[in-house]
């Protein structure tokens, strides 16, 4: 699989960093596990940190979001690192951030995660009841929290979509015809997800979008971080299950998210239909972006699992 990082020689981040601390900076070492930042764990004094590196291309918003989302969800209970500095080495964004103590909830046991389910409802929760009313638009916004679409249903209805040349997947169409991408495929999965649209409420709540098994940190039984808020976004509160339902249905996330919101008394209507439409959409997404980057053992995987989904609801 095509390595999607940016290259940063150690010597380069080793002078970026010095002009943010004084004392030395001891113990750089790359960090390995994403596919898209180049990430750099380090140490000043007794301090540990973490860098990280991504091309501009890569992500709309990048690093300054991060920052905004972090400010917004300060008052919550989420644990979020704390985001130190943020900006810009040549056509690179940057971000330096302390390192959060714990391990990502896909090194613990199947029976640890099980257990940290309440606490991960009541993450979610937290997020959820910020207040987004003093901002506008819905989908992925920017760094000023300002959304990109002018309702959810058109956010998600855009992964068809090609995009500018400057950004990551660009005239991305030219897969169907270079590549394992199906057309029939993603064109039978994109109308199922419009038809399913219509069960799904054009909801603004704040979203946190990347939240998986790679992007929590748990010790001790309790969980320590959420990384990674690139992704949040305006929308429906269902729409933040989707990733664990999808690749770990054993942790039963789909059933307890119901439980929890009927216990706050909240009904969800359509709760089947929505998940079902939210989780087309995730596997279109999963699709394009393994074919960009030549995975397809990771395609094969969002394939399958679509598909049994689909199977399982009778379409």
């Amino acid at each position: 699989m095509p390595d999607l990082r940016p290259v940063v020689p150690t010597a380069q981040a080793l002078t970026l960093l010095s002009q943010h601390f004084s004392a030395p900076i001891l113990d750089l070492t790359a960090v390995e596990g994403g596919q898209v930042a180049r990430v750099f764990s380090f140490r000043v004094e007794k301090q540990e940190y973490i860098v990280r590196f991504n091309l501009d291309k890569m992500l709309s918003s990048n690093f300054p979001k991060e920052a905004y989302v972090a400010r917004k969800l300060a008052g919550t209970s989420l644990p979020i690192a704390p985001i130190l500095h943020v900006g810009r080495l040549g056509d690179l964004h940057f971000a330096i951030s302390r390192k959060m103590p714990g391990k990502m909830l896909q090194e613990h046991t199947p029976q640890e995660v099980q257990a940290l389910l309440p606490q991960i409802l009541d993450l979610l929760e937290a997020a959820h009841s910020v207040d987004t009313s003093e901002t506008q638009g819905y989908g992925v916004f920017d760094y000023r929290g300002r959304g990109s679409d002018v309702s959810w249903h058109a956010s998600l209805l855009k992964v068809a979509d090609e995009e500018d040349e400057r950004d990551y997947f660009g005239k991305w169409h030219r897969l169907f015809d270079e590549i394992f991408l199906e057309r029939d495929l993603f064109e039978k999965l994109y109308q199922y997800m419009q038809k399913l649209l219509a069960f799904c409420p054009e909801e603004r709540t704040l979203l946190l979008g990347a939240f998986t098994m790679n992007n929590l940190l748990a010790q001790d039984g309790k969980i320590t971080a959420v990384l990674d808020l690139l992704d949040a976004s305006y929308g429906d509160r269902v729409y933040d299950i989707v990733s664990l339902d999808f690749w770990w249905p054993p942790l039963g996330i789909r059933e307890a998210f119901l439980a929890y919101q009927r216990q706050h008394g909240r009904e969800l209507p359509f709760y089947v239909e929505r998940l079902l439409c939210y989780e087309c959409y995730h596997a279109l997404i999963g699709l394009r972006f393994y074919a960009k980057s030549g995975n397809e053992q990771g395609y094969q995987m969002t394939r399958d699992i679509i598909q049994r989904k689909l199977a399982a609801s009778g379409r």
